[in-house]
């Protein structure tokens, strides 16, 4: 089994999740997602004595999980694509601003030499 803390496959014993502070019971589930069961198991891995939970669950969740990561990925990366564009635009926008005031103060220049 994977220790999170020795970030390794590690040979660990299964003990109660109440002595890790859980309430007992292993079957578990989500009240607005009823189709979201699982089995909680608490563990404790030989090598580093680290105590953690494990969930058992269908893996048609874990492969939902891996597709809604993707997209979220992707998500993320055209967020981040749009801040970059917004930023160059707001910029553009500033110094179009800033030509335009300088315009204005010629034309006001001009008519008063008039």
């Amino acid at each position: 089994m994977w220790c999170p803390k020795c970030r390794k496959i590690r040979v660990c014993a299964a003990i109660p999740v109440t002595y890790l502070g859980y309430e007992s019971g292993q079957r578990w589930y989500r009240s607005e997602h009823p189709d979201i069961n699982w089995f909680r198991r608490g563990r404790r891995c030989k090598k580093c004595k680290h105590e953690f939970t494990t969930a058992e669950m269908n893996e048609s969740f874990l492969d939902e999980l891996a597709k809604l990561r993707e997209a979220l990925s992707g998500l993320k990366k055209n967020a981040e694509e749009y801040i970059k564009e917004s930023d160059a635009a707001s910029k553009s926008l500033k110094k179009l601003g800033e030509s335009l005031s300088v315009l204005r103060a010629l034309r006001v220049y001009k008519e008063a030499e008039v």
